[in-house]
């Protein structure tokens, strides 16, 4: 309901190219606003996959150490199946929501921008998939893959531009081309400030446990 709504908000299909605007007024979503959204995606992503590749996972690490496998192959197993689960729920949620209508998930929703080929077409469901799976090559990199975001031209990360893909303001390649924004938006900002709390909190914690260890105070 929510991805229908987004979609009738924006106006009709964006596939229907006959409705966008020629100017070629297009505004790129910048590295915090994909951070936000992501932030918020890999978070619903993460606790449905943890969930189910938890339980997966237990059931098939249970199996192996009661067949009387060795204990390590066991918990392999248990950690690849949660592996196998997550990847194959983050390429349904990514690659579904980015080749549907509305072109977003519901992170890239509540932010308002959404994915786009480099010409205004919406992705295919085959390359929204491949999108998806290209983003672990960021990991090779150390993270540079996504940095590139805050640098390039139209704001393409290692991903984008090896699918063709631009994140965009949701009214990009619309017939209101004038709607989009450049600013961060509330939605956004609350997201960072969440997100920065939770870094605070965890170094916070991080500090006071080695703390604690060095006074000696757990003996």
């Amino acid at each position: 309901a929510v991805q229908q709504a987004y979609a009738a908000q924006i106006g009709a299909d964006p596939q229907a190219r006959t409705a966008f605007a020629t100017d070629g007024y297009v505004v790129y979503a910048g590295f915090w606003k994909r951070f936000a959204a992501n932030f918020i995606d890999s978070f619903i992503v993460g606790m449905v996959s943890g969930v189910i590749g938890g339980v997966l996972g237990a059931i098939f690490g249970i199996a192996a150490f009661g067949s009387g496998a060795d204990p390590m192959a066991g918990s392999l197993v248990s950690n690849g199946v949660s592996f196998l689960v997550g990847l194959v729920l983050g390429v349904l949620y990514y690659g579904g929501f980015h080749a549907s209508a509305s072109q977003a998930t519901p992170g890239k929703m509540l932010i308002g921008i959404k994915v786009a080929r480099g010409d205004g077409d919406r992705l295919t469901p085959l390359r929204a998939g491949a999108r998806f799976l290209a983003t672990y090559i960021n990991l090779f990199t150390f993270g540079i893959g996504w940095l590139l975001a805050a640098f390039t031209e139209r704001k393409q990360a290692l991903h984008d531009v090896l699918c063709d893909t631009v994140v965009v303001d949701r009214w990009a390649y619309t017939e209101f081309p004038e709607r989009q924004t450049e600013a961060l938006g509330g939605c956004a900002i609350a997201v960072l400030v969440i997100c920065g709390l939770f870094i605070l909190g965890t170094v916070a914690a991080v500090f006071f446990f080695l703390a604690a260890l060095g006074s000696g105070s757990w003996n």
